[in-house]
C-alpha cells in the first residue's frame, strides 16, 4: 500500500513544478465554470422556468455538477497512450506493483488536485456574484451513484488509452469523445429538458450516469423506483466498462512489441 500513496503524493507535486501551466489550466477550468453560469443566467431573466427548474435549481445543478464533473472526469490516462506507443510501458509493468493499481492511485492523485481546487474556485464564484444554491439532498443515495460514475468514466478513459497498442492517432479518438461526452452527459443542462424521446434514448447510454444522474440527485428528491432503476443501469454499465477495458488490456499486451528495453 506503501507503494501506490508514494505514487499518489509523487503525482500530486508533479502538479506544482510547472506553475504557469498549472495557473492557465486552473484559468480554463473557471472559465468553463462561468460560461455555462453566465448563459443560462440570460436566459432566466427571459423566463421564470426552463423545462421543470427554476433558475435556483438550475444553478444548482450546475454548480454540483462542476464539482462532480473534476472529479469524475479529471483523468491521467492519457499518459498511458503515450506511455503504449513509445515503449515506456513496460518500465511500469517490470515493476512490483498491480498496473491497474498504480493506474489508479495517479488517477487519484488527479482528481485530489482537481476537487481540492474546484471547491476552492466554486466557493469564490458562488460567494462574489450570491449565486442562490439549494442544500444538497438524497446524499446516501448519491454517494453509490457518484462513486459508479467514478469507476465507469476511469474504465472508459483506459480503454481509449489501450486502443494505443493498435494505433498512435488517440487525441482524435479522445477529442471526440471528450465533445460527445459534453453533450450528452448533461454537463451543461439537466438532460430532462430535453425531448422525452430523446431523453429516453441517451438514458440508455453509461453517459448520464457519470453527470448528469448524480447531479440531479443533490437538488431534487427521485422517487425510489425511478432510482433502482437508474442505479441497476449505472451498475451494469460499471460491469461492462470493466469487461471492455479488461479484454482490451488482455488483447492489447497480447499484440504489444517493444525494442530495445
Amino acid at each position: 500500500m506503501k507503494k501506490y500513496w508514494a505514487v499518489l503524493t509523487v503525482t500530486i507535486k508533479e502538479y506544482f513544478v510547472y506553475r504557469l501551466n498549472f495557473i492557465l489550466w486552473r484559468f480554463r477550468v473557471v472559465l468553463n465554470i462561468l460560461l455555462p453560469l453566465f448563459l443560462w443566467s440570460a436566459v432566466f431573466d427571459k423566463s421564470a422556468v426552463v423545462g421543470n427548474y427554476n433558475m435556483s435549481q438550475f444553478i444548482s445543478y450546475l454548480v454540483y455538477g462542476n464539482l462532480i464533473g473534476t472529479f469524475v472526469f479529471g483523468t491521467r490516462t492519457f499518459d498511458i497512450s503515450s506511455d503504449i506507443n513509445d515503449g515506456k510501458i513496460i518500465n511500469t509493468l517490470l515493476k512490483p506493483v498491480s498496473f491497474f493499481t498504480y493506474s489508479f492511485a495517479k488517477e487519484l492523485a488527479d482528481k485530489s488536485v482537481n476537487v481540492f481546487f474546484a471547491f476552492i474556485e466554486m466557493y469564490i464564484i458562488v460567494s462574489v456574484f450570491n449565486l442562490n444554491i439549494i442544500p444538497p439532498k438524497n446524499l446516501l443515495l448519491f454517494i453509490p451513484i457518484f462513486v459508479n460514475s467514478i469507476l465507469i468514466s476511469y474504465f472508459i478513459n483506459l480503454t481509449l488509452s489501450f486502443l494505443g497498442f493498435w494505433t498512435t492517432e488517440i487525441w482524435p479518438i479522445r477529442f471526440i469523445y471528450v465533445m460527445l461526452l459534453s453533450f450528452i452527459a448533461g454537463n451543461y443542462f439537466p438532460l430532462d429538458i430535453l425531448p422525452q424521446s430523446l431523453y429516453n434514448f441517451i438514458m440508455l447510454t453509461p453517459f448520464p450516469y457519470m453527470f448528469y444522474l448524480p447531479s440531479k440527485l443533490l437538488i431534487s428528491n427521485i422517487a425510489i423506483q425511478q432510482y433502482n432503476n437508474s442505479f441497476i443501469m449505472s451498475y451494469l454499465w460499471l460491469i461492462g466498462s470493466y469487461l471492455i477495458t479488461r479484454l482490451t488490456w488482455i488483447k492489447g499486451i497480447k499484440s504489444f512489441s517493444f525494442w530495445g528495453r
